[in-house]
């Protein structure tokens, strides 16, 4: 009877630890490429929404996205580039898209003349959007190098690699103050995301026609909370065994016992 107790025990063991290890390896990293997989719509983007007058006409071949911008005066946050429709998976409309599920992101750029450039995401603010209007989509920014090749001197095929951790993007000020806001909520509403956008940064000269080069956009995330997970199941698989080791062997010590008495 015992033997076969052992082996029942051992095979429900090696069931559970063959369905952990199944389950651990679907639950491995996401990814998601951005460019050059036009897995979202890509168009050009410019601060008009705002009242401003900047310009941008994009250019997509098989191995690069480029955005063709000139940044006019007039408002105070201007910018013009190319921007990411997280809502249209596949050329089909699609509801936000979560972001929470990734951790980090690559990007390969370069310019003609500006140094930097900003990477956006705009999320769906469930108290400030309203109705998914894309004013009021809360902004979250992050600067990367450009690699401008004119002020370079370098090869145009030279790109400035970005990797950076979504937790790097931050509130801006202007866009507080837009809200009444006095200081960053710390919210980011990253499950809620609306659009990704590469825009012109800081340095970018007034009235003069520059470009923008996308080699490579990517997202990717390691699942961390669900691995944890995982290993705190595995834990319990292995401490339940344990357990009926113990059980196994306090059975037999009792069953010799039994036998030297008798």
């Amino acid at each position: 009877m015992m033997k076969k107790i052992r082996w029942i025990g051992i095979s429900i063991f090696l069931v559970l630890l063959i369905a952990w290890g199944f389950f651990y390896s679907r639950c491995g990293g996401v990814a998601v490429e951005l460019f050059p997989e036009r897995t979202f719509e890509i168009f050009p983007l410019n601060d008009s929404a705002i009242g401003g007058f900047s310009t941008s006409e994009v250019q997509v071949t098989d191995t690069l996205l480029t955005s063709s911008v000139v940044i006019h005066s007039g408002k105070a946050f201007t910018y013009a580039g190319v921007g990411f429709n997280l809502k249209s998976v596949d050329k089909r409309p699609a509801g936000v898209f979560d972001l929470a599920k990734f951790d980090s992101m690559e990007v390969h750029v370069a310019s003609k003349r500006m140094n930097s450039m900003k990477l956006r995401i705009l999320t769906d603010d469930p108290v400030y959007t309203r109705n998914g209007d894309y004013v009021t989509l809360r902004v979250l920014e992050k600067d990367i190098p450009s690699a401008p090749y004119l002020l370079m001197g370098g090869s145009k095929e030279r790109f400035a690699v970005s990797k950076i951790s979504l937790s790097e993007f931050r509130v801006p000020e202007w866009w507080l103050s837009q809200q009444g806001l006095e200081e960053d909520d710390g919210k980011t509403y990253l499950s809620r995301a609306a659009f990704f956008e590469i825009v012109s940064g800081a340095s970018t000269l007034r009235g003069i026609p520059d470009e923008m080069e996308v080699r490579y956009a990517r997202l990717w995330g390691h699942n961390a909370e669900q691995k944890k997970t995982m290993h705190v199941v595995l834990a319990c698989i292995l401490f339940g065994f344990i357990l009926f080791i113990v059980y196994v062997l306090r059975s037999r010590g009792r069953k010799d016992a039994k036998k030297l008495d008798a």
